[in-house]
């Protein structure tokens, strides 16, 4: 497994141009803004980071955080659920997801489409999320999406509709519930409705590019100075 390391702009976090609820407790911005994710193994592990931008903790979760719902969706092999649920989302067509991991101030769970859930431990290790996951280390695809946490819907993202309301996010009808995504293109995700996994592959270009760089300048400098 190569080490996936991917970071997300500051001050993203605002979907399709949502509007936050108006309840006071919304007012303090960032809490659902994703800055990072990483994916690395330890022994035969699979663990996964995320970084929010801010960590307000207005009531008192033991996780540490309190207004925001993070899904991290992996597709492992063949075929998988499309729909992301919560987030709102869906997959391109045969990349589902196989394993989810859903993270809120109160618990961390690990899903499978067939509604098996397992709890699993996350630890705040300085300003990242650390979890701990039950799936062996792999290069798989990767769906991240950060909403606010709502504890009345399944998988507690809190939803949109036109207009908003005091707990309720003001946005376009039926539009994903998650307010960040990890993408390379997050205007065509909202737009399209279809969010791409990101995958350690993404990482390797630059790499290549170099070793690709190195190799010609070894060729040139061998033509210039011949060995003797």
């Amino acid at each position: 497994m190569i080490p996936l390391l991917f970071s997300d702009p500051v001050g993203d976090d605002h979907g399709l141009g949502y509007a936050y609820p108006r309840a006071p407790l919304f007012a303090e911005a960032g809490f659902a803004d994703l800055t990072g994710f990483e994916a690395l193994r330890s022994g035969e592990k699979l663990v996964l980071r995320v970084r929010l931008h801010r960590y307000p903790n207005p009531n008192n979760a033991p996780h540490g955080f309190s207004l925001a719902t993070i899904g991290i969706y992996i597709h492992t092999g063949p075929g998988g659920q499309e729909e992301l649920p919560g987030a709102g989302f869906k997959t391109p067509p045969g990349q589902g997801w196989n394993w989810a991991y859903l993270l809120t101030g109160w618990k961390a769970e690990e899903h499978r489409p067939d509604g098996r859930i397992e709890n699993v431990s996350v630890t705040k290790n300085g300003d990242w999320l650390e979890l701990a996951s039950n799936l062996s280390p792999g290069d798989y695809g990767y769906y991240v999406a950060v909403g606010l946490y709502d504890p009345f819907t399944p998988w507690h993202f809190r939803p949109v509709r036109p207009g908003g309301g005091a707990w309720t996010l003001d946005g376009p009808a039926e539009a994903p519930a998650a307010v960040d995504v990890l993408s390379q293109s997050q205007n065509r995700a909202y737009q399209s409705g279809v969010l791409q996994p990101v995958r350690a592959t993404q990482n390797r270009t630059p790499w290549a590019i170099l070793s690709a760089a190195l190799g010609v300048l070894f060729i040139l400098l061998a033509f210039r100075f011949p060995r003797r």
